[in-house]
């Protein structure tokens, strides 16, 4: 137990190095980095068994917005009352992750169905964090389905492809660290 706490912990942290430098973009005038928010929910669901670290994560989340917009001087725009659209989007990622480390081993016969898991979460996570910022946001008058629709094909491209390239940078990660050292291993089953 004391070794899955540690390996979870790790994990947690090293997700919430990656989120703090992509999302805050802090390295923007070297390189701009996408947002790995996502793709961290799932790798959190995917490896992490104690169910408090995604209030962890989704707490780290907020504060980093926080800071970006009111320290850091940031654009508050998608900052309205559909943020809370975010909780269910990063829980369709975490337990999309939860569902993928039940049933889809760590081998390659599972990248296929395992990238097909991850682009339909993100669709859901899209429809609902998009979704729930044009329609409920307060930002557009008079929202529809018609009108949401560019901003979706606008948008979801590039948030799918960054979720894939960090999930798998993920699993990369993942099945890199066992072969590095064998007690990991037991830690990521």
């Amino acid at each position: 137990m004391v070794r899955q706490n540690r390996f979870d912990l790790a994990v947690w942290a090293a997700l919430a190095v990656v989120m703090l430098v992509t999302r805050t973009h802090s390295l923007s005038n070297v390189m701009h980095l996408p947002d790995t928010s996502l793709a961290s929910f799932f790798a959190l669901g995917y490896l992490v068994r104690n169910r408090i670290a995604f209030a962890g994560l989704f707490g780290l989340a907020f504060a980093i917005d926080v800071v970006v917009i009111y320290v850091m001087g940031g654009s508050g725009f998608c900052f309205t009352p559909a943020y809370a659209m975010l909780l269910p989007a990063y829980g369709v990622m975490w337990a999309a992750g939860r569902f993928a480390a039940r049933k889809l081993p760590i081998t390659a016969s599972s990248i296929a169905p395992a990238a097909l898991l991850v682009a339909v979460a993100t669709l859901v996570s899209e429809l609902m964090s998009s979704g729930g910022f044009y329609f409920l946001g307060g930002r557009f008058e008079d929202p529809t389905l018609t009108g949401f629709a560019p901003r979706l094909l606008r948008y979801f491209p590039p948030t799918l492809f960054a979720t894939l390239v960090w999930t798998s940078a993920a699993a990369a990660a993942v099945a890199l660290v066992p072969a590095l050292r064998p007690a990991a291993r037991e830690a990521a089953q």
